[in-house]
C-alpha cells in the first residue's frame, strides 16, 4: 500500500513540475505570439490595400461571433480604402480564419490567416480560384475554372452563387459562409 502511495506522490510531483514549466513557457511566449499575430495581420492588410496606414485606420464593433475584428482601412491621408474583416469559422475538418476585404459594396479580396482544414491545399486552391486574392493559385485540374485566372471583385449575389463543390466541399462552404457573414455585417453598417 505504501509503495503505491509513494508512486502516486512521485507522479503527482512530476505532473506539478511539468505544469509549472509549461505555464512558464506560455507566459514567456504569449507576448511574442501576440506580436507576431499582429504583424501578420498588418502585413496581410498591407497586401490587400497597398496604401494602408494602421495609424489612420480604425477598429469597429462587430455584429457576429465569427467576426473577431473589423477594420476600416485608411490611407496616410485618412481616406477610407475599405473594410477588412477577420472572420473565423470551424467545421468537422478544422478551423479557417480569413481576412475579407469589402470595398464599394464588392468583395475586394480574401486572404487566409489560418487554414487548419484536413484538405487545406484543396480548400486554398478552390478559394483562390473562386474569390479575389493576391496570391497565384496552385489549382488542381477539375477544381477551378483555369489555373492562374484572376478573379475580379464580386458582389454579394455573385458570392452566393459561387459553386462550393470541390475536393473539399465542407471547407469551401465554410469559406463562402464566412464571406457572407462579413457581407451581412457590412450591410448592417453601410
Amino acid at each position: 500500500m505504501m509503495k503505491y502511495l509513494k508512486i502516486a506522490s512521485v507522479l503527482a510531483l512530476i505532473a506539478l513540475v511539468c505544469s509549472a514549466i509549461i505555464a512558464g513557457i506560455n507566459l514567456a511566449t504569449a507576448p511574442v505570439i501576440a506580436k507576431n499575430n499582429e504583424q501578420t495581420e498588418e502585413q496581410t492588410i498591407q497586401k490587400i490595400f497597398k496604401d494602408y496606414d494602421k495609424e489612420k485606420s480604425s477598429v469597429s464593433a462587430t455584429s457576429s461571433e465569427n467576426i473577431t475584428k473589423k477594420i476600416l482601412a485608411a490611407d496616410k491621408d485618412g481616406n477610407a480604402l475599405g473594410y477588412v474583416y477577420n472572420v473565423t469559422g470551424k467545421n468537422a475538418y478544422g478551423t479557417i480564419t480569413l481576412m475579407v476585404a469589402i470595398k464599394d459594396d464588392m468583395l475586394y479580396q480574401v486572404e487566409f490567416v489560418t487554414n487548419e482544414q484536413s484538405f487545406a491545399s484543396t480548400v486554398e486552391s478552390h478559394m483562390r480560384a473562386s474569390y479575389p486574392s493576391s496570391e497565384k493559385s496552385s489549382i488542381e485540374i477539375g477544381f477551378a475554372p483555369q489555373a492562374g485566372e484572376k478573379v475580379n471583385p464580386l458582389d454579394e449575389n455573385a458570392v452566393k452563387n459561387v459553386d462550393a463543390s470541390c475536393g473539399a466541399t465542407y471547407g469551401a462552404k465554410l469559406i463562402k459562409e464566412l464571406i457572407l457573414i462579413a457581407f451581412e455585417d457590412y450591410n448592417k453598417t453601410n
